[in-house]
């Protein structure tokens, strides 16, 4: 670990203070809030289901997340305006304030059993002539992941991608975007990225040219530039694994977790996975691929636009993903890892571009593998987002490429006692990751466990503003300060892979594609305490209770079957009130599901959209069946259920892959709306 001269003093922490201070106000007021929504939603999971009044208690926290919502998307607005905007602060603040209100009255309600409905002032939903809901004019989040079908060339994709976001979500999402202001520098080093990406994955580049005919067919006028920067950013590589010298340093995410079964370990030999995406629920979709050249795939980023908030451009960073010859991209495999050394480091791919490149033309993970040991190290300053490595498998072998030079850090099943199954999470496992240069400098900070990987008796640094104080005081070195960040995040971590394992473990020739969905239904457990203690005993010992792969913070739970072609999707956590994994990931969504919709990855866009149709067909059906007239909330969604069937009856026809794309998201609308209904039943 190589120390910097730019270790930053106390005037440049006040001067970097006084520029962000609402920022940092809002932070810390959503920080606050978001523990309160979730223990909320943790008491409305323990009400029966034959409660009536269940039904009211979700409807009022979801007025409560409305209005976190609304806070959360004026902060952001007034943050990448400079924080120039007054206004915005205003509305962001005004509305966490009555986000707090609400979900305060809410809680005491659900804990004192109060039968009394809450008389909260109600947000005015429209759509704007869009698939998606918007609160007094603020976009919400969709409660069911939305899909993009493209067919034909990298343009025509291109073109299909930015008009069917547009059709989804609005013109917004692309003006967010649009008009960008880049320096001449900025543009220097955006061909840089661009040289990589054209000598590896030329077809990105079409794609992004295709998209900004896409947008302007919508009416929105981007530059090649402007989408470009979505999918390779126009920053320098990261000269150090926390970049501090150029800004405020970052903690690593503690999220994501993903697990793969094969052969000895499944019923019928065939590869099942599941994996989830743990992060604040954004504005994201799942892509369906029909290239002209190359095999078709799904992958699922975890945002339409290619940034997250909190997280900021992550370059269209995603998973799970699969092709139709059986390939699937589990997870990023256990990362951020800054294993390679930092002279290696420099201009190379973005994970997203690589995993779509594989999945197009790889069909195994051998050739996964082939490919990405022959491509540069890359950005690994960055984290996994920002460079190529991860976790694929097939029905006859998996791998997690943890590290691709000093060390090589390869792991395959076998190596933490897995019989034809893998896992991962957000640490490393392979026992080598230890020769790392910034982990072998801290050699007696760390241990090994077997089936869990890295982790460390100390607690680690778990609130980023502990984090900039240290660093910005000079009390602690960038080496000392990556090496606090992460044991927070590898703590964690070891434990989910624990979790993971055991699970697997115990049914070696029983897994199957409901059994990768149903790891994610277990909740971890919160120690004994208020939340105040126990948040303080995990900050100050890294103490917490059982912690499971399912936890609040669940942004997209995916269960794979590639041989099969299907392609499983819950939006959010799959049970309503699991636990979250630690108090930093207190995270709620608005309008959870808790079920998934289903589709098969075909030959081309007609027989998938067909076979979405019948899926949601059969579960209306059953519905009907099962559900008693009687039943009056459940009927209202078998209602909804046959109103978006008959939506997608409208377009399935059509030749135009917008249409068959929108008909489509209306079949998994209708599929999930009535596993709505069917499963709450069932549960009752």
């Amino acid at each position: 670990m190589k120390e910097t001269d730019t270790q930053p003093n106390l005037w440049q922490f006040l001067k970097f203070s006084f520029k962000n201070y609402y920022t940092f106000k809002a932070m810390v007021t959503k920080n606050k809030i978001s523990p309160i929504l979730t223990l909320a939603n943790i008491e409305i999971g323990k009400m029966d289901l034959t409660d009536p009044l269940r039904d009211q208690r979700i409807s009022e926290f979801n007025q409560a997340m409305i209005e976190f919502y609304k806070g959360r998307w004026y902060a952001t607005q007034a943050h990448n305006n400079n924080n120039n905007s007054k206004k915005e602060w205003e509305l962001a603040f005004a509305n966490f304030k009555n986000a707090n209100k609400k979900v305060g009255k809410l809680r005491k309600a659900l804990i004192n059993k109060s039968r009394k409905t809450l008389d909260f002032s109600k947000s005015k939903i429209t759509t704007g002539n869009t698939e998606i809901k918007f609160a007094d004019g603020v976009p919400l989040v969709p409660e069911i992941t939305p899909i993009v079908i493209l067919n034909g060339t990298d343009f025509e994709m291109g073109q299909q991608y930015a008009k069917q976001i547009v059709q989804i979500f609005g013109k917004w999402i692309l003006e967010l975007k649009a008009n960008q202001d880049f320096t001449k520098t900025d543009l220097e080093v955006m061909r840089k990225w661009e040289d990589q990406h054209k000598k590896y994955t030329p077809e990105i580049l079409e794609f992004c040219k295709g998209w900004v005919q896409g947008a302007k067919d919508a009416g929105i006028i981007m530059s090649y530039e402007d989408v470009l920067d979505l999918w390779v950013g126009h920053k320098e590589p990261a000269t150090n694994p926390l970049n501090a010298e150029s800004g405020m340093p970052e903690l690593p995410p503690l999220a994501c977790s993903g697990n793969a079964a094969w052969g000895k370990a499944t019923k019928d030999g065939k590869l099942v996975t599941g994996s989830s995406a743990d992060h604040s629920m954004s504005y994201q979709v799942t892509i369906i691929a029909f290239p002209k050249n190359g095999n078709n795939y799904i992958y699922s980023p975890f945002s339409a636009i290619g940034s997250l908030p909190t997280v900021g451009d992550c370059w269209f960073f995603g998973h799970p993903a699969m092709n139709d010859k059986g390939l699937a991209y589990v997870h990023h495999g256990g990362g951020p890892k800054f294993l390679e050394p930092e002279e290696n480091w420099g201009y190379g791919i973005r994970r997203a571009a690589s995993v779509m490149h594989i999945l197009r033309f790889a069909n195994t993970a051998k050739e996964a593998l082939k490919i990405e040991k022959n491509w540069p190290i890359g950005d690994v300053g960055y984290g996994d987002q920002a460079t190529v490595g991860g976790f694929y498998a097939d029905d006859n072998y998996g791998y997690v490429l943890e590290g691709r030079k000093e060390p090589f850090a390869l792991r395959e099943a076998g190596l933490m006692g897995e019989t034809d199954f893998l896992y991962a999470n957000n640490g490393p496992i392979h026992p080598d990751v230890i020769k790392s240069e910034w982990m072998a400098k801290d050699k007696d900070k760390w241990q090994w466990d077997k089936n869990g990987g890295w982790y460390s008796d100390q607690p680690g640094l778990t609130k980023s503003f502990g984090l900039i104080w240290k660093w910005f005081s000079g009390r602690v070195s960038v080496g000392e300060l990556m090496t606090q960040g992460m044991m927070g995040a590898f703590n964690n971590s070891c434990k989910r892979n624990k979790f993971a394992f055991e699970k697997m473990n115990q049914t070696i020739g029983k897994i199957d594609f409901e059994f990768m969905k149903s790891l994610f239904s277990i909740s971890g457990t919160l120690p004994d305490g208020s939340w105040n203690k126990i948040a303080k005993e995990y900050k100050k010992y890294g103490k917490w209770g059982e912690i499971s792969v399912g936890h609040s913070s669940n942004a997209i739970v995916v269960a794979m079957k590639p041989s099969e072609g299907k392609y499983a999707c819950c939006a959010g956590p799959v049970e309503r009130g699991i636990t979250p994994m630690s108090p930093d990931f207190a995270i709620s969504i608005y309008g959870e599901t808790n079920v998934f919709w289903e589709i098969k990855l075909g030959d081309n866009p007609k027989s998938f959209v067909t076979y979405v149709k019948n899926m949601a067909n059969e579960y209306i059906q059953k519905a009907k069946k099962e559900i008693k007239a009687t039943d009056q909330e459940l009927n209202k969604m078998l209602v909804l259920a046959e109103k978006e069937f008959e939506n997608g009856k409208l377009l399935e026809n059509s030749d135009d892959i917008c249409d068959i794309a929108k008909s489509t998201r209306a079949f998994t609308r209708s599929q999930v709306r009535a596993l709505q209904a069917l499963s709450n039943y069932r549960r009752c």
